[in-house]
């Protein structure tokens, strides 16, 4: 019975991931010269062996005003390069909010539907730690982006 469980587990192991992203995302737009530092926080969950799925938030530090909030839904598709390394093509959909602060007591928001295409790197430092590095086209109405982003993920 114990060999049953401990089989089971290692099986469902790392299934699931909890992570941090930090990075940057220059926004692209005509005559912008934005540039968010980006400080987010993923989960991650394994649906077969080359297919991940990711919901991640991420905080864009106020720049020239402007600061950032998204809260992205991502597939990855896994392709194993060597052992321990996967490049992954992404592509997610979700929410975004700008926010523009002209001086402490006024600003303004805008609500706008996020689109992700991408490409990432992952590492696995060890059987429960990864390291991955992504650049990706984040479009947004009028703010789109590339974010570069660097980040680790515990596995579970």
């Amino acid at each position: 019975m114990a060999v049953i469980i401990l089989g089971a587990s290692s099986a469902f192991a790392q299934r699931m991931g909890l992570g941090v992203n930090i990075g940057a995302a220059p926004v692209i737009e005509d005559h912008s010269s934005v540039t968010n530092f980006i400080l987010g926080a993923k989960f991650q969950y394994k649906a077969t062996s080359l297919i991940r799925l990711e919901a991640d938030a991420d905080f864009g530090f106020r720049d020239k005003g402007f600061s950032t909030f998204n809260l992205m839904g991502n597939v990855h598709f896994m392709i194993p390069c060597a052992r321990n390394f996967y490049l992954y093509p992404l592509a997610g959909i979700g929410y975004g909010n700008v926010k523009f602060r002209w001086d402490d007591d006024d600003s303004e928001s805008w609500d706008k539907f996020a689109l992700n295409v991408g490409i990432g790197a992952e590492y696995e430092v060890s059987s429960n730690f990864a390291a991955n590095f992504e650049f990706k086209y984040q479009y947004m109405q009028d703010y789109s982006r590339l974010p570069i982003l660097v980040g680790l993920t515990y596995k579970f």
